[in-house]
């Protein structure tokens, strides 16, 4: 516990410095892109975000051999208002096929190579949940409209499981992470949080998560409107005690701890989009050891996105979240690197050395 008071507090007392990502180092690396025998930047971001990653890394090329993807597991008091489809049950029940690699996500990380992790860190369980990393901070988020989601110390602690989890990760040999999540009720959470971070109102950050009808919609966009008119002036740890979530909370901690660590990080939907506009907001530069994958289907995503100046790949009007669109990512990104390693240099295909003019590095 002291451990978790005394990293948060030197984060949020500016004691830790991050410094962003060497864009001179990610030029050099990139015009090695320039010899494939290809029209030049013709990769577009693919090239940019190749040569980021070994930028990150502190590699001429990256070494994207060993993933982990990592997804973040906790219930939400918020679905007491009807905000959800689901009841809080199917959260335990999904950790549990993630963890045993039977969802769409474990599907598409198993036939890459990447290994999936499960972290729960608030589910509401008497019991330990099968499949899982027990890292449970709270037994789920209280009710925001009746009381703060969480303390501050909760929050603090989610976020030091995800930091740690890095740490752990980088030492075991992986040497890109992915996030992603599972809770039901995280999208009214997250939309909440969102709206406070962009000054936004209800309208333009509440979508219809995983699927409501109209008249579930509409009271999801009154509890989220209820909610925004609460308080005013908060910082982004209030924000995300009173109206956020332990697995967005272990999100910003693993997007925290990228950039600590130096490991980059591939974002997925809305959800890690909330949690990397806070990682950003309590450590500058955090945002240069991000990935981004793709805009889900929440209305807020493209402006989250905006926000930290990433933009994503894919806009497929997605919603499964779990690390899906990181995990599409990740696959794209391995083969651009397959090109970047394999392909015909112009010194071997009979071509002649195109210049490049248009670097916008």
């Amino acid at each position: 516990m002291e451990n978790v008071r005394y990293l948060f507090d030197d984060i949020l007392e500016n004691k830790i410095k991050i410094e962003p990502v060497d864009k001179s180092r990610i030029a050099e690396i990139k015009k090695e892109w320039d010899r494939v025998s290809k029209p030049i930047d013709s990769f577009g971001k693919y090239e940019d975000f190749h040569s980021k990653i070994a930028a990150i890394q502190g590699f001429d090329a990256p070494d994207l051999s060993h993933m982990r993807l990592i997804v973040s597991c906790g219930d939400h008091g918020i679905v007491e208002e009807g905000v959800s489809q689901a009841d809080q049950d199917v959260t335990r029940i999904c950790a549990t096929n993630i963890g045993k690699g039977l969802t769409t996500v474990g599907v598409m990380a198993r036939s890459l190579g990447i290994d999936i992790m499960a972290v729960d860190v608030g589910i509401n369980y008497a019991h330990e949940v099968p499949y899982t990393l027990n890292r449970r901070v709270k037994y789920g988020t209280c009710n925001f409209l009746k009381q703060p989601a969480m303390s501050v110390e909760e929050f603090s602690r989610a976020v030091q499981v995800g930091m740690d989890l890095v740490k752990d990760s980088k030492e075991c040999g992986y040497d890109v992470l992915l996030v992603g999540e599972m809770g039901i009720g995280n999208t009214t959470s997250a939309a909440v949080v969102a709206g406070y971070l962009l000054d936004l109102n209800a309208e333009a950050v509440t979508g219809r998560g995983a699927g409501l009808d109209d008249e579930s919609y509409s009271k999801k966009r009154a509890v989220v409107s209820m909610a925004l008119s609460m308080y005013s002036g908060l910082s982004p740890v209030e924000i995300c005690s009173y109206f956020g979530g332990l697995e967005l909370a272990c999100m910003t901690g693993i997007i925290l701890g990228g950039a600590l660590y130096k490991v980059p990080v591939i974002l997925d939907g809305m959800l890690s989009l909330v949690s990397a506009v806070v990682a950003d907001r309590l450590l500058d530069n955090t945002r240069d050891y991000l990935i981004p994958s793709h805009i889900s289907k929440e209305p807020v995503s493209r402006k989250l996105a905006s926000k930290l100046k990433l933009e994503p790949i894919f806009d497929a009007n997605m919603a499964v979240g779990e690390g899906t669109g990181a995990v599409m990512m990740a696959s794209s990104l391995r083969l651009a690197d397959t090109v970047f390693h394999d392909a015909l240099k112009f010194g071997d295909s009979g071509v002649d050395q195109y210049e490049n003019y248009n670097s916008n590095i």
